[in-house]
């Protein structure tokens, strides 16, 4: 190879390497801006998801009595209000999170409009004053669901983000809001039990 080969090697590959460390560099950039936006969107939406839980423990404790005493006209009335829950409020990159995971959490103020509709019927067409007990059934209910599910959220982006584990501030909310979960299913599980004795009994009479 001539000198004049050599060097016409030598500036492609000097050029060569130029390219591919100017890519390689801004490969690395956009890698961490990456990574500062979820890390950025976690942590905002953790703190909003754990917010909601504690709304959602506040709901499922409400059992309509104002310190210890029922409303002026004798009946019991939800004494807290409903957490609210807006992802969309923030102004984050919302890209910067894995699809299934950006669905969940931008889907789930939907569940909770779903839920609060439930609750809304069982108050306007199924619970009876002075206590309205299906009513605050199902309010306490939907919410122990829609907490956990929240905290199943809050963990998914923890993990995603490397953020500390969650760690309970004096009382357990997952244990509370899983126990009002199952003690409702287990007592609506009675409930269909005993109306499908009662059924068979009066088929059984009719026979």
């Amino acid at each position: 190879m001539d000198k004049a080969s050599i060097g016409l090697f030598g500036v492609v590959l000097g050029a060569g390497l130029t390219v591919g460390l100017t890519v390689l560099k801004e490969w690395w950039f956009q890698r961490e801006k990456n990574q500062k936006e979820v890390e950025f969107l976690s942590i905002h939406m953790v703190c909003l998801l754990e917010k909601f839980i504690d709304g959602c423990i506040d709901v499922i404790s409400d059992d309509g009595y104002y310190q210890g005493q029922r409303e002026s006209d004798g009946c019991l009335h939800p004494q807290v209000s409903l957490p609210i829950f807006e992802p969309q409020s923030l102004k984050v990159e919302w890209k910067a999170l894995p699809s299934n995971l950006m669905y969940d959490i931008l889907n789930f103020p939907n569940e909770i409009e779903i839920a609060n509709r439930l609750i809304s019927n069982e108050f306007e067409f199924s619970a009876f004053p002075p206590d309205y007990d299906e009513g605050f059934e199902e309010r306490q209910y939907q919410y122990a669901l829609l907490g956990l599910k929240a905290f199943e959220l809050a963990q998914k982006l923890r993990n995603l983000a490397k953020l500390p584990k969650y760690e309970s501030r004096g009382f357990d909310p997952i244990k509370i809001m899983n126990d009002e979960k199952d003690k409702t299913e287990k007592l609506r599980q009675r409930r269909a039990e005993e109306h499908a004795a009662l059924m068979k009994k009066i088929e059984t009479d009719k026979a």
